[in-house]
């Protein structure tokens, strides 16, 4: 598995446990039974493994289902008398977050600049004039402003639930399943067909069929060591040996950078490394492509080392000269 594959299921396992504690708290907040708290989160949980191990772009649609799940939870009045700040029921104080700023009557009052004692003494027996009646009103239009905002908040639950008793009644709940599931197989489909192949399907063109470029293969030969090499249609050596592995045509591509970092590059010594192009498996093979600018450079280290690593494979080239001097082919290739 590679560690693309590892990162994306750490999020997926993190997201889902911040999912499951939000639902829980919507439960708990609706008294609702526990059934549904395994519902959205769930579904959110395998809708992204899904997406994880397939890779379709097109599966992104499947985000939905949970999505809905989430939306219908909502839709339920919470009967809970607890008061939440900033999202937030607990020991800690957050009182501070939620203090309406209450403007005092006495120092509202604006003090003119005057230039003789008589405005001074006016000033400040205004300044020490307290009118409870002005704190009444301003207290009474924080209360009406809070009252509306209450009544605002509870007209938006109501008109949720009555959208939800409305779709989800006995007489209406098969059809609106039904139409939400057809809506979502619609958008899958037609992402589908849309959808553009992405270089991880496609590494490159002569590894997308082994079994039709198999035929395009010259001057197959083995040697010792159990292991060919031949010449792809562009001219690029293929390296080829048996193993017990299942087909895959994505084992590495270096257009990506994704798959078995083990195949990115045959290994003669540690100074002499030359990268693949991309490795795939099919009928229990591997086949390693290069870049026909290596092609010499490849020829002449199978001819004169004595051993090479790939994907984890150690090969012996013990009698590997012998063996290529006797090809013609090969033989024009070697650089002495």
């Amino acid at each position: 598995m590679s560690d693309h594959k590892f990162s994306a299921i750490f999020i997926l396992l993190l997201c889902s446990s911040t999912y499951l504690a939000a639902t829980r708290r919507r439960l708990n907040d609706a008294h609702l039974h526990n059934t549904w708290i395994l519902a959205p989160a769930g579904s959110f949980l395998v809708t992204g493994f899904f997406i994880v191990f397939t890779g379709y772009n097109s599966s992104y649609w499947l985000l939905l289902i949970p999505l809905l799940m989430m939306v219908v939870l909502l839709t339920y009045p919470s009967k809970s008398q607890k008061r939440y700040i900033l999202g937030y029921n607990g020991p800690v104080n957050l009182s501070d977050f939620q203090q309406l700023k209450k403007t005092n009557s006495r120092n509202s009052q604006r003090i003119e600049p005057t230039m003789n004692s008589v405005n001074i003494s006016q000033s400040s027996i205004n300044k020490n004039d307290y009118s409870p009646l002005a704190d009444n009103n301003q207290n009474t239009s924080s209360t009406t402003h809070a009252n509306h905002f209450s009544d605002s908040s509870q007209d938006k639950v109501e008109l949720a639930e009555s959208i939800r008793l409305a779709l989800f009644s006995k007489k209406n709940s098969q059809l609106t399943i039904a139409l939400i599931s057809f809506l979502l197989v619609i958008a899958f489909i037609i992402s589908m067909l849309f959808a553009k192949p992405t270089p991880a399907d496609n590494p490159v063109e002569h590894t997308s069929e082994i079994q039709k470029t198999a035929k395009e293969f010259q001057h197959q030969i083995t040697l010792p060591d159990n292991f060919s090499i031949m010449i792809a249609a562009d001219n690029a050596i293929v390296i080829q040996w048996q193993a017990s592995v299942k087909d895959n045509l994505n084992v590495w591509s270096l257009g990506t950078a994704a798959g078995d970092k083990s195949c990115k590059s045959i290994e003669f010594t540690k100074e002499e490394v030359i990268r693949t192009y991309s490795v795939s498996t099919i009928d229990n093979k591997y086949y390693a492509y290069f870049s026909p600018l290596d092609t010499k450079a490849l020829i002449k280290n199978i001819a004169f080392k004595n051993k090479f690593l790939l994907c984890g494979y150690s090969f012996s080239l013990k009698g590997s000269q012998a063996r290529l001097g006797k090809s013609p082919f090969y033989a024009n290739l070697i650089e002495y």
